[in-house]
């Protein structure tokens, strides 16, 4: 008797009109820049009584109005980080102004057994209790400024999840990077569990030849929520990082949240920023964060059934610049949605030093304010 499968198709498509202010310091002199940032991503998936695969494919043409010398901040382009193959993510030459770029970022079969779900191919594995930066997630974190996370990206895994008393999951896996040479991949287990109304998540992971042990808690105190969590990791590299916060209903309508984060992989001297890029923390280790000291403070206000605002910071303590954004969000009908913000970055610019080399003043100071808007449908 054949097996009988459901199979859907959905996803979404989505445009933003960006315009970025003028640069000017002792490195990098340029106009105002104007781009249009387009996604069109489609998802198949089918289910049946015990199999369920996903097929994922996101095609992005990106329009700038002239030459870049750098990466897109806003814009996530997936290198083969934890990927043990992929397509190449361009479609156009890499001197090219413009660019298509393409990512097919699902393309698994799960495997449901009675004694848990084993997974195999390219997912999305998450980790952590924090609410903006995890400590202990190591596989591919958006950076703060990027426009689209609505998707985490995914990456190449062997993985599986058992169910742990009622509440909880011990999780299993094997990240597979470039020809998985184990200089590029990882190993995992997360174990999630509550007692007493705690939520408590315990990791333990080998990637690059660096051991991690992280720990998470999430509760409640008095009519708060709260979080934290850590990790250490040792080897060629040695650092510490944590995340804790606190977040708050003040009505049906209004909630605001802060977090803080140590990055011990970072330096409270902005004259290291740019040779940190290279090490290692910042190759395989999920660290995008320059600084060492952050204040995360948000604020979400809905106006009505149809408008959400909200506004948020980065506040890097160490070396005193910021980055604020400010976000509104109109359901204008049924799966489609309009979005403006606004990008304010604050600190000092990039300067030259003594051997004629650029160096860092600040991590947000060099960063151009942007203004966008978008709209976004879901099929």
């Amino acid at each position: 008797m054949p097996l009988k499968a459901d199979v859907n198709l959905t996803g979404y498509a989505k445009s933003f009109a960006v315009a970025q202010d003028e640069i000017d310091n002792d490195v990098i002199m340029a106009n105002e820049i104007y781009q249009s940032q387009n996604s069109l991503r489609l998802m198949w998936e089918g289910f049946s009584e015990r199999i369920v695969w996903q097929l994922h494919y996101e095609l992005s043409p990106v329009m700038v109005s002239n030459e870049l010398n750098a990466a897109i901040p806003t814009f996530n382009v997936v290198g083969d980080s934890y990927r043990l193959t992929d397509i190449d993510p361009r479609l156009l030459s890499e001197d090219n102004k413009h660019q298509i770029y393409q990512n097919l970022d699902r393309f698994n079969v799960q495997i449901q057994m009675d004694a848990g779900d084993l997974t195999l191919g390219r997912q999305a594995i998450s980790f952590g209790s924090a609410r903006i930066i995890n400590p202990t997630d190591i596989f591919l974190p958006f950076d703060v400024r990027t426009f689209n996370t609505e998707y985490r990206t995914g990456v190449d895994a062997v993985r599986f999840q058992r169910p742990w008393g009622e509440l909880g999951e011990i999780d299993v896996g094997i990240v597979l990077g470039d020809d998985a040479d184990p200089e590029n991949s990882a190993a995992f287990l997360q174990l999630r569990t509550n007692a007493a109304g705690v939520d408590y998540h315990l990791a333990v992971m080998r990637f690059s030849k660096q051991d991690l042990l992280g720990f998470g808690v999430q509760s409640a105190i008095g009519g708060m929520g709260f979080w934290f969590e850590a990790a250490g990791v040792w080897g060629d590299e040695d650092y510490t990082r944590l995340s804790t916060g606190l977040d708050y209903a003040f009505s049906e309508n209004t909630f605001g949240q802060i977090e803080y984060h140590y990055n011990g992989a970072g330096s409270d001297d902005p004259e290291n920023y740019l040779a940190n890029l290279q090490t290692l923390p910042y190759q395989r280790g999920g660290v995008f964060l320059s600084g060492e000291h952050y204040l995360m403070p948000s604020f979400t206000l809905q106006l009505s059934p149809l408008w959400f605002v909200a506004a948020q910071a980065i506040i890097n303590l160490s070396d005193h610049s910021a980055f604020g954004s400010i976000s509104a969000e109109y359901n204008i009908a049924e799966d489609f949605y309009m979005d403006f913000g606004y990008y304010h970055f604050m600190g000092d610019d990039l300067t030259v030093n003594r051997m004629g080399l650029p160096e860092f003043g600040s991590e947000y100071g060099p960063n151009p304010n942007t203004l966008y808007m978008s709209i976004r449908y879901y099929f």
